[in-house]
């Protein structure tokens, strides 16, 4: 990640100076979903960009407002991509629509490790961050990903499937390909990050989990 030319002084950071947030909000996505929220140090953050910490400081209001701000960024991205993804297959509905938000989620979650590290990390607990995941990361996608569904005039076996249910498999079948990315490298020689692995894994995924109510 490249780093920002800012000047460093000394003191508190006067208003002139500039920030790209984009880069900081990105690389704070990182050091938090390698360390967890509690293992996170803003200097670390501020390494990786190349600035002072005091200027994230100036920024963000504590370390909080830092990690909410990150996932709202991502949320945003991913938002963006699934609408793009709708608007690119608009010519699809129910089952095959679905299909295509599946394949999409694989490659998102290929593109940004933080977002199932950060889910894994939050969603088993009890805490006003897993409140904010489950707002901001979770539950957009699968009203995205259900929506389809819903929508159809017919599918009514598929329909009966409970959306608890519906969620913690598709969660489970996309985030646990990644998650066992060293084991699948180590026993079986294959990176679950090549376009041609996410590929395969979305196909047989999609087979798996759809094809008998196509």
């Amino acid at each position: 990640m490249s780093s920002l030319n800012v000047k460093r002084k000394r003191g508190r950071p006067v208003a002139s100076e500039k920030l790209d947030t984009t880069v900081l909000l990105e690389a704070a996505l990182v050091v938090f979903s390698d360390h967890g929220y509690e293992g996170a140090q803003l200097k670390e953050v501020a390494s990786m960009v190349g600035v002072t910490t005091p200027l994230i400081s100036y920024h963000f209001e504590n370390k909080e407002d830092l990690w909410k701000q990150s996932i709202i960024h991502l949320s945003a991205k991913i938002m963006l991509r699934y609408e793009e993804v709708q608007k690119e297959h608009s010519d699809l509905s129910g089952i095959a629509l679905l299909k295509a938000f599946t394949r999409q989620y694989l490659h998102l979650m290929a593109k940004f490790p933080s977002m199932y590290k950060i889910l894994l990390q939050e969603m088993g607990r009890k805490s006003w961050r897993y409140d904010f995941v489950s707002q901001h990361l979770l539950m957009p996608v699968v009203w995205f990903s259900h929506k389809p569904i819903t929508e159809s005039k017919d599918l009514e076996e598929f329909k009966a499937i409970p959306v608890a249910n519906f969620v913690s498999i598709m969660f489970g079948a996309t985030s646990s390909f990644f998650v066992l990315a060293q084991t699948l490298e180590a026993e079986y020689g294959i990176s679950p990050f090549t376009e041609e692995n996410i590929e395969m894994h979305a196909n047989i995924m999609n087979d798996l989990i759809f094809k008998q109510f196509e």
